[in-house]
């Protein structure tokens, strides 16, 4: 279960089993700012006062971020002491073991996932629509995590963030066809084209990658559903913000 955060001008939402973890600064944003629409739209002139905001307001002001051009892909990217973060690279997902960095992700209505390292040594932050999440974009986040550092991934939190639900994620039969386990769909009487389990697939790859499936916190918030604290591309098609879901561990 996801707490809503509000203060004067931002409202948010954190997962409290990685707030328990000491240096860990994380939280997903909603729509709702000192105007009731705060979006984190890449090509919105307002975006970087916003991210601002929404920076100060989690308590990492100033903090520099690396958010991918994210492609819907399987392209993962560790973030290093070296790295430029002014450059955004092709990809949808970023580690790092560095303090003081933001990872973040922009979504409305792919899932958000962010994830820790109990002992605070890594974090990272997926963006994984229907088309990232075929292709295994969790599975290569964690496997280049644990090939990179040797870290356990049983030793990982990870927290799937507001998304499109099941309720709202009709597909097509090619959108089926990408997916090999016809138990992520779900088909009901009313429906005419069956509906992604967005989460339960990311769910299956995190554990699959070997973190406990104790520590895997699942939203069930679902962003065409909540108009009120959500942007849904579904919902408003080109007219939809973002949100910007972000981690990093402060120095």
């Amino acid at each position: 279960m996801l707490q809503l955060h509000r203060n004067s001008q931002v409202t948010f939402l954190r997962a409290p089993q990685l707030g328990e973890i000491p240096q860990i600064v994380h939280a997903f944003s909603t729509r709702c700012g000192e105007n009731d629409n705060l979006t984190m739209e890449l090509d919105r002139p307002d975006t970087w006062e916003n991210r601002e905001r929404f920076m100060a307001a989690i308590g990492a002001p100033g903090w520099p971020s690396f958010v991918p051009k994210q492609i819907h892909s399987n392209l993962v990217h560790a973030i290093d002491d070296n790295a430029s973060l002014e450059d955004r690279p092709e990809g949808d997902a970023a580690f790092t073991s560095v303090s003081g960095i933001a990872l973040g992700v922009s979504t409305a209505d792919c899932a958000p996932i962010l994830l820790a390292e109990s002992s605070c040594r890594m974090v990272a932050a997926i963006h994984a629509g229907w088309r990232g999440t075929s292709k295994g974009v969790v599975r290569h986040t964690v496997a280049q995590m644990v090939e990179e550092s040797g870290l356990d991934p049983g030793k990982l939190w990870a927290v799937i963030g507001p998304h499109i639900g099941v309720c709202c994620m009709e597909v097509d039969e090619d959108v089926y066809n990408w997916f090999a386990e016809p138990e992520l769909f779900e088909w009901r009487r009313e429906w005419t084209k069956p509906h992604l389990k967005l989460a339960e697939a990311n769910r299956r790859q995190l554990i699959e990658a070997g973190v406990d499936y104790h520590h895997v916190i699942v939203s069930s918030l679902c962003t065409k559903c909540r108009a009120d604290l959500f942007y849904s591309y579904r919902k408003d098609g080109d007219r939809a913000g973002r949100m910007f879901s972000v981690i990093g561990i402060a120095p």
